[in-house]
């Protein structure tokens, strides 16, 4: 069977009508979410689903579902008031939002790259640097990494 997109197999199947009323009315809730809501916020949570009246939106982590909490009533009217030459959001059995949940999902942070291991120290330019340097005390750090030799500790081992 040839794979097909997931919007033209909701777009051909009758049967699967209601799951494609059900995704569109998710998708304008989550445009109007991200019109109303700070952008610090609307960029770590999204509107995932609309349970009877209530409108869900997922958190990627706990300080911003707190936030979301507390600013939940304003959030909550600001997507019911009328967008400018739409008609106000109510779900598909013409029920007006009556509330909105926030659930708590943290996202996985992406894997951290394999650290690249060093190459080998370029021995002979950092020699020929510390050749053009005064006396000091890099100087003296440089000539010994040049010549592998290590610096003995002055401190006494216990």
């Amino acid at each position: 069977m040839a794979t097909r997109p997931l919007a033209r197999l909701l777009g051909e199947n009758a049967d699967l009508e209601p799951v494609r009323d059900r995704l569109a009315e998710v998708t304008l809730l989550q445009e109007r979410f991200r019109q109303v809501a700070p952008a610090t916020l609307s960029q770590a949570c999204r509107v995932c689903a609309v349970d009877g009246s209530t409108v869900v939106v997922r958190a990627d982590n706990a300080p911003v579902a707190a936030a979301l909490r507390a600013m939940a009533p304003r959030l909550l009217a600001a997507l019911l008031a009328p967008a400018a030459g739409k008609k106000s959001l109510k779900n598909n059995r013409d029920q007006e939002l009556t509330a909105l949940r926030v659930e708590l999902q943290v996202s996985v942070p992406p894997r951290k790259p394999a650290p690249v291991p060093r190459g080998e120290l370029p021995r002979e330019a950092l020699g020929a640097l510390a050749e053009r340097m005064s006396d000091s005390p890099l100087k003296d750090a440089l000539d010994r990494i040049a010549t592998g030799q290590r610096k003995s500790s002055t401190r006494s081992k216990r």
